[in-house]
């Protein structure tokens, strides 16, 4: 069988295990939940901060179109809106890999942008998210620390492998072609290069070393401050779930619980905006903090059918942006 026919296939393999674990993580939840409980649940709905919600998803994208935009010179901002709303539809509606791929793929065929360009410029736009993730992360578990003495030593060890996370990849600018020959030269010794994953995330590596060195760093301090940003938005855009459904959670809590939440997105084993592994993570930490599974597990499934709601209202800037820009082309 032809190598690029067994890429093919395995990719689809693992494409079908992400279904079926959400699939099968969903069923979990369902058991869970009591129907009867749905009509109470409904009464305790607040609206107001359902619409905030919903204001504050638009202004993560327009967030983030902006973080795309200041990275990659050169490209207008409704453009690159356009790219990014694609991504995002197509990472909440089929998964993350079909997102991503379609942000390279647009930003090749539409804008000229070289795949070593659009990969270097994703990963420092993940490096400044992570890094603001996980000071996050630090600061709310400090505050929450004597409510979580399960997941004390599983924050740290999180912790301590997000820092060494970036810290590699502050490596590889300093380093270059140097230290990614010598992860290359690691994983196939390991035999991890067999995974799509690490051959994937080798490439952008490699992106990465092909930079000028100066210029990464002046992109890096750019994008932590987008980053800082847009975060901090994410962080309210979780809490609106406390205001929503009026949870007896802290504020600290529900960072905590956010934060969390953020880095389980980075886990490459999601489909259809995290389908199943987002929503039991929810049920579990919003129940290490008190909230009864039964209770949450309602609340997760409603949460998920507003967030497919609030997404598809989202998509609906395609088919407009190309109707405004149809029009204008007439004008012209």
């Amino acid at each position: 069988m032809p190598e690029n026919m067994q890429k093919l296939q395995k990719l689809r393999s693992w494409n079908t295990l992400k279904f079926l674990l959400a699939i099968g993580l969903v069923l979990f939840i369902l058991k869970k939940v009591d129907f009867a409980y749905i009509p109470q649940l409904g009464e305790r709905l607040s609206w107001n901060w359902l619409f905030l919600r919903w204001f504050l998803l638009i202004l993560m994208l327009l967030i983030k179109s902006y973080q795309y935009f200041v990275l990659i010179d050169g490209i207008p901002y409704f453009d690159v809106l356009h790219i990014v709303v694609w991504q995002n539809t197509l990472s909440n509606f089929v998964s993350n890999g079909a997102g991503i791929a379609s942000y390279m793929t647009m930003l090749k065929t539409e804008q000229n942008v070289n795949l070593s360009r659009s990969g270097a410029t994703f990963v420092i736009v993940k490096f400044g998210d992570l890094a603001v993730v996980c000071v996050y992360l630090a600061l709310s578990a400090s505050m929450v620390w004597t409510k979580i003495p399960e997941l004390q030593h599983f924050t740290l060890l999180l912790i301590l492998g997000i820092v060494l996370s970036l810290a590699l990849f502050l490596a590889t600018i300093v380093q270059k072609e140097k230290f990614v020959s010598l992860l290359s030269r690691l994983a196939v010794g390991l035999k991890l290069d067999t995974f799509s994953l690490t051959r994937r995330g080798l490439d952008w590596l490699r992106s990465l070393a092909d930079q000028d060195e100066k210029k990464i760093f002046l992109l890096l301090r750019k994008s932590l401050l987008v980053s800082l940003l847009y975060m901090s938005v994410t962080m309210l855009y979780a809490y609106t779930v406390v205001g929503i459904f009026d949870l007896p959670i802290g504020v600290w809590e529900a960072l905590y619980i956010a934060a969390l939440l953020q880095l389980v997105s980075f886990i490459p084993i999601q489909v259809l905006g995290g389908l199943g592994v987002a929503d039991l993570t929810m049920v579990y930490l919003y129940g290490v903090f008190g909230i009864p599974q039964t209770e949450m597990s309602t609340i997760s499934l409603g949460l998920r059918a507003f967030f497919y709601l609030m997404n598809a209202g989202i998509f609906l800037y395609l088919p407009l942006s190309a109707l405004f820009r149809k029009l204008k082309t007439k004008k012209v």
